[in-house]
């Protein structure tokens, strides 16, 4: 298994507890029914509506996403590229996000920033240059809000609406829709049910199991994938602790369009990390004595 495999089975908590099978109750189809015709805002207009029945395609491009080099990332964020400073990037984050989220949750409160390596292993200040992944949380286990910026192939590769529709058809996604922004981001937004696991991961409570899910345990979350080019993605997400088993009493703050704009934000970016030790394809952090494995 690659490092961009384990990433994506990471990122999308992609284990289900049941066989495939259709959404149980009244409600959730009918969230999934509207969210088929909903559309998003971005910064700055209105996204270009898609219908799902039509194809998607995600942003093919050449070269290694610096500025300048045809690798398709649209020119605000080609120039965030080039004055890109990674000492910067906590503050940079955190005013961005916190400026759309404080619009419906004004008392959003403290915030932590990670810089993670290919093994989503917390560096080191002084080594954040070489990170695969940037994020900030805000919250706790009740309700929290989450936003990364990060580079793997694997997750920007592939069919978005082949995505969406799997994932509801298997019953993983309670909502999916698919977008596509003036500037050429793709916009993923999908809900979906989880409970947690050891070590702080969750999984995925498949629809069919909503029923018989524990609701103590029970969490709901809004996420948005947003493809900017071959590698770079950006996620925004909210999680809020279920009071019910239906999706449509989850109360969440903050919206779906709110959350595309703080993915689609051209300033929340970075560059492709560096090549790893020994040919790995991402860097890695080991410290002294310890072997780097590319596995």
């Amino acid at each position: 298994m690659t490092h961009d495999d384990l990433s994506t089975l990471l990122r999308d908590h992609v284990a289900h507890d049941e066989p495939p099978a259709p959404l149980p109750t009244r409600s959730i189809s009918a969230g999934r029914r509207r969210i088929r015709t909903r559309r998003l805002l971005a910064t700055g207009g209105t996204v270009a509506a898609l219908a799902l029945t039509g194809a998607v395609a995600v942003p093919l491009v050449s070269g290694d996403d610096e500025p300048g080099r045809g690798s398709g990332i649209d020119p605000a964020s080609a120039a965030a590229l080039a004055a890109y400073d990674v000492e910067r990037m906590p503050e940079l984050m955190d005013d961005h996000v916190r400026a759309v989220l404080e619009r419906s949750v004004p008392d959003l409160g403290a915030w932590t920033f990670s810089a993670l390596d290919a093994n989503s292993t917390d560096l080191p200040e002084r080594y954040w240059e070489k990170a695969s992944d940037l994020s900030v949380t805000y919250g706790g286990p009740e309700h929290q809000w989450d936003v990364s910026i990060s580079h793997a192939r694997s997750e920007a590769e592939g069919d978005p609406e082949r995505y969406c529709r799997e994932g509801l058809d298997d019953g993983t996604f309670l909502e999916c829709a698919v977008d596509r922004t003036a500037d050429g981001d793709v916009v993923v937004s999908n809900l979906w049910a989880l409970r947690p696991m050891r070590g702080g991961a969750s999984k995925v409570v498949n629809a069919s199991r909503l029923d018989a899910a524990r609701l103590e345990t029970l969490s709901f979350e809004r996420r948005v994938k947003v493809i900017k080019s071959e590698t770079l993605i950006t996620y925004a997400s909210e999680k809020v602790r279920a009071t019910d088993r239906d999706p449509a009493t989850a109360v969440f703050a903050t919206s779906y369009d709110d959350l595309a704009e703080i993915g689609t934000d051209p300033e929340l970016v970075m560059p492709v990390p560096p090549r790893g030790e020994n040919g790995c394809p991402t860097w890695t952090w080991s410290r002294p004595g310890e072997s780097v494995s590319c596995e």
